[in-house]
Protein backbone atom coordinates (compact mmCIF):
# COMPACT_ATOMS: atom_id res chain seq x y z
CA UNK A 1 0.00 0.00 0.00
CA UNK A 2 2.09 3.29 -1.00
CA UNK A 3 1.46 6.30 1.35
CA UNK A 4 2.53 9.87 1.07
CA UNK A 5 6.41 11.27 1.64
CA UNK A 6 7.53 13.60 3.90
CA UNK A 7 7.71 17.16 1.47
CA UNK A 8 11.09 17.96 3.28
CA UNK A 9 12.73 14.74 3.35
CA UNK A 10 10.80 13.12 0.59
CA UNK A 11 11.18 9.88 2.63
CA UNK A 12 8.04 8.06 3.52
CA UNK A 13 5.41 10.28 6.56
CA UNK A 14 5.02 7.77 9.56
CA UNK A 15 1.69 9.63 9.80
CA UNK A 16 0.73 8.32 6.14
CA UNK A 17 2.52 4.97 7.58
CA UNK A 18 0.27 4.60 10.76
CA UNK A 19 -2.94 5.71 9.36
CA UNK A 20 -2.65 3.15 6.38
CA UNK A 21 -1.81 -0.11 8.85
CA UNK A 22 -4.37 -2.71 8.86
CA UNK A 23 -4.71 -6.43 10.45
CA UNK A 24 -3.20 -7.38 6.73
CA UNK A 25 -0.18 -5.48 6.79
CA UNK A 26 2.90 -7.48 7.15
CA UNK A 27 5.79 -5.23 6.48
CA UNK A 28 6.88 -1.36 6.35
CA UNK A 29 9.24 -0.88 3.69
CA UNK A 30 10.46 2.86 3.73
CA UNK A 31 12.72 4.11 1.11
CA UNK A 32 15.97 6.21 2.17
CA UNK A 33 15.96 8.74 -0.62
CA UNK A 34 18.45 10.23 -2.24
CA UNK A 35 20.55 9.34 0.89
CA UNK A 36 18.34 10.58 3.16
CA UNK A 37 16.99 8.02 6.14
CA UNK A 38 13.46 7.81 6.90
CA UNK A 39 12.25 8.30 10.26
CA UNK A 40 13.55 5.21 11.35
CA UNK A 41 12.82 6.04 15.06
CA UNK A 42 9.37 6.65 14.19
CA UNK A 43 8.77 3.26 11.82
CA UNK A 44 10.28 1.25 14.19
CA UNK A 45 7.70 1.99 16.69
CA UNK A 46 5.03 1.84 14.36
CA UNK A 47 6.30 -1.96 13.23
CA UNK A 48 6.88 -2.56 17.08
CA UNK A 49 3.44 -1.84 18.08
CA UNK A 50 1.51 -3.22 14.86
CA UNK A 51 4.12 -6.77 15.16
CA UNK A 52 4.91 -6.08 12.06
CA UNK A 53 8.69 -6.71 10.14
CA UNK A 54 10.64 -3.68 8.85
CA UNK A 55 12.61 -3.80 5.32
CA UNK A 56 14.77 -1.26 4.56
CA UNK A 57 15.19 -0.24 0.62
CA UNK A 58 18.81 1.23 1.15
CA UNK A 59 19.45 1.61 -2.49
CA UNK A 60 20.03 4.95 -2.16
CA UNK A 61 22.17 4.45 1.47
CA UNK A 62 25.38 3.25 0.73
CA UNK A 63 27.01 4.77 3.42
CA UNK A 64 24.46 6.51 4.81
CA UNK A 65 23.83 6.95 9.33
CA UNK A 66 21.03 7.63 11.59
CA UNK A 67 22.19 8.59 14.78
CA UNK A 68 25.79 6.96 14.13
CA UNK A 69 24.55 3.69 12.75
CA UNK A 70 24.52 2.54 9.24
CA UNK A 71 21.18 0.95 7.37
CA UNK A 72 22.58 -2.72 7.74
CA UNK A 73 22.92 -2.01 11.87
CA UNK A 74 19.34 -0.42 12.69
CA UNK A 75 17.92 -4.03 13.40
CA UNK A 76 15.89 -4.55 10.51
CA UNK A 77 16.37 -6.50 7.22
CA UNK A 78 18.21 -3.65 4.58
CA UNK A 79 18.41 -4.29 0.71
CA UNK A 80 20.82 -2.22 -1.49
CA UNK A 81 21.51 -2.14 -4.97
CA UNK A 82 24.89 -2.08 -7.23
CA UNK A 83 22.95 -1.54 -10.61
CA UNK A 84 24.57 0.99 -12.60
CA UNK A 85 23.10 4.22 -11.31
CA UNK A 86 24.22 3.66 -8.07
CA UNK A 87 26.91 5.38 -5.51
CA UNK A 88 28.27 2.08 -5.58
CA UNK A 89 28.04 -0.14 -8.85
CA UNK A 90 28.57 -3.75 -10.28
CA UNK A 91 26.43 -3.62 -13.49
CA UNK A 92 23.60 -5.04 -11.39
CA UNK A 93 22.74 -7.13 -8.40
CA UNK A 94 22.51 -6.22 -4.79
CA UNK A 95 22.82 -7.12 -0.94
CA UNK A 96 20.83 -8.06 1.54
CA UNK A 97 21.74 -6.92 5.27
CA UNK A 98 20.08 -9.11 8.34
CA UNK A 99 20.05 -7.84 12.05
CA UNK A 100 20.25 -11.98 12.91
CA UNK A 101 21.51 -15.23 11.96
CA UNK A 102 18.42 -17.22 11.46
CA UNK A 103 16.81 -14.43 9.08
CA UNK A 104 20.66 -14.46 7.20
CA UNK A 105 20.73 -18.14 7.08
CA UNK A 106 16.42 -18.73 5.46
CA UNK A 107 17.81 -16.06 2.80
CA UNK A 108 20.66 -17.52 2.14
CA UNK A 109 18.88 -20.96 2.08
CA UNK A 110 16.56 -19.03 -0.69
CA UNK A 111 19.22 -17.45 -2.62
CA UNK A 112 21.63 -20.65 -3.26
CA UNK A 113 19.40 -23.19 -4.51
CA UNK A 114 17.81 -24.15 -1.21
CA UNK A 115 21.38 -25.44 -0.18
CA UNK A 116 22.63 -24.19 3.59
CA UNK A 117 26.63 -22.69 3.59
CA UNK A 118 27.45 -25.84 5.54
CA UNK A 119 25.93 -28.55 2.65
CA UNK A 120 28.75 -30.44 0.70
CA UNK A 121 26.37 -33.49 -0.49
CA UNK A 122 23.71 -31.54 -2.55
CA UNK A 123 20.84 -31.36 -0.17
CA UNK A 124 18.41 -29.47 -0.49
CA UNK A 125 16.56 -28.20 2.40
CA UNK A 126 14.07 -25.88 0.47
CA UNK A 127 13.54 -24.91 -2.99
CA UNK A 128 15.57 -21.83 -4.21
CA UNK A 129 17.40 -20.30 -6.92
CA UNK A 130 20.82 -18.81 -8.05
CA UNK A 131 20.82 -15.35 -6.74
CA UNK A 132 24.41 -15.64 -5.84
CA UNK A 133 26.84 -12.95 -6.97
CA UNK A 134 30.26 -13.85 -8.60
CA UNK A 135 33.34 -13.38 -7.20
CA UNK A 136 34.17 -10.81 -9.94
CA UNK A 137 31.39 -8.34 -9.32
CA UNK A 138 32.11 -8.49 -5.37
CA UNK A 139 35.62 -7.51 -6.62
CA UNK A 140 34.46 -4.23 -7.86
CA UNK A 141 32.70 -3.14 -5.24
CA UNK A 142 35.27 -4.39 -2.61
CA UNK A 143 37.45 -1.80 -4.42
CA UNK A 144 34.57 1.02 -4.40
CA UNK A 145 34.61 0.52 -0.67
CA UNK A 146 38.10 2.29 -0.15
CA UNK A 147 37.09 5.32 -2.03
CA UNK A 148 32.85 5.22 -0.56
CA UNK A 149 33.84 7.49 2.42
CA UNK A 150 36.25 10.33 0.45
CA UNK A 151 33.35 10.23 -1.91
CA UNK A 152 30.42 10.86 0.92
CA UNK A 153 32.82 13.62 2.46
CA UNK A 154 32.84 15.31 -0.93
CA UNK A 155 29.20 15.39 -1.57
CA UNK A 156 28.42 16.37 2.16
CA UNK A 157 30.88 19.52 1.44
CA UNK A 158 29.19 20.26 -1.43
CA UNK A 159 25.48 19.84 -0.38
CA UNK A 160 25.21 23.44 1.19
CA UNK A 161 26.60 24.84 -2.13
CA UNK A 162 24.24 22.84 -4.49
CA UNK A 163 21.23 23.00 -2.05
CA UNK A 164 21.46 26.96 -2.45
CA UNK A 165 21.56 27.48 -5.71
CA UNK A 166 19.31 24.69 -6.47
CA UNK A 167 16.79 26.77 -4.46
CA UNK A 168 16.93 29.64 -6.10
CA UNK A 169 15.55 28.21 -9.11
CA UNK A 170 11.58 28.57 -9.10
CA UNK A 171 9.59 25.61 -8.35
CA UNK A 172 12.29 23.57 -7.06
CA UNK A 173 12.87 22.43 -3.29
CA UNK A 174 15.75 20.51 -2.53
CA UNK A 175 15.90 17.93 -0.04
CA UNK A 176 16.46 18.57 3.74
CA UNK A 177 18.62 16.68 5.89
CA UNK A 178 16.56 14.96 9.43
CA UNK A 179 19.28 16.04 11.78
CA UNK A 180 19.46 12.28 12.86
CA UNK A 181 21.03 11.60 9.25
CA UNK A 182 24.43 12.29 10.52
CA UNK A 183 25.88 11.09 7.12
CA UNK A 184 24.10 11.43 3.99
CA UNK A 185 25.73 9.89 0.58
CA UNK A 186 23.91 12.53 -1.28
CA UNK A 187 22.13 10.08 -3.87
CA UNK A 188 21.33 11.88 -6.88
Amino acid sequence: VPVDVDLDTYCVDPAAVEAAITPRTKVIMPVHMAGQFADMDALDKLAADAGVAVLQDAAHAHGAQWQGRRSGALGSVAAFSFQNGKLMTAGEGGAVLFPDEELRERAFLVHSCGRPRTDRDYLHGTTGSNYRMGEFTAAVLRAQLSRLDEQIAVREQRWPLLSRLLAEIPGVVPQTTDPRTDRNPHYM
